[in-house]
């Protein structure tokens, strides 16, 4: 059983992890990480102290009458490059907790996969001139 990195605990919700496989289990934000722990296996868990997270990623989708969603899912992007997604149905509030411990700059827009592609279209597109 891991112990907890947090001695203060502001949320705790159910979530889905899309590291490898997915795996279901409990989100944790608190005053020193977020963690996740996994539901079926106690061994199988992740912490994330503040200091580790560059960027959190959050999706954010456009409705019919022009209203912007937060969707249900997020990426947390560590300092050593790796990206780990999640999703959860209480995303808005976990979106404004983690806000508020690692600061407004740091939680932004995820890109959307058309944006993706045309920046990729617009690198390969473009020929030097001898």
């Amino acid at each position: 059983m891991a112990q907890s990195l947090n001695t203060k605990v502001d949320l705790t919700t159910e979530a889905v992890s899309y590291l490898g496989f997915s795996q279901y289990g409990k989100i944790m934000v608190g005053d020193k990480a977020i963690e996740f722990f996994d539901d079926r296996n106690v061994d199988n868990n992740m912490q994330f102290p503040w200091k580790s997270i560059l960027r959190v990623e959050g999706e954010v989708s456009r409705s019919f009458g022009g209203k912007m969603k937060i969707g249900r899912q997020f990426a947390i992007v560590l300092l050593n490059g790796k990206k780990v997604r999640f999703s959860s149905k209480d995303s808005g509030k976990i979106l404004k907790l983690l806000r508020e411990q690692i600061g407004n700059d740091k939680v932004v827009k995820a890109p959307k996969f058309s944006d993706a592609f045309k920046n990729l279209l617009h690198k390969f597109g473009k020929k030097k001139k001898a």
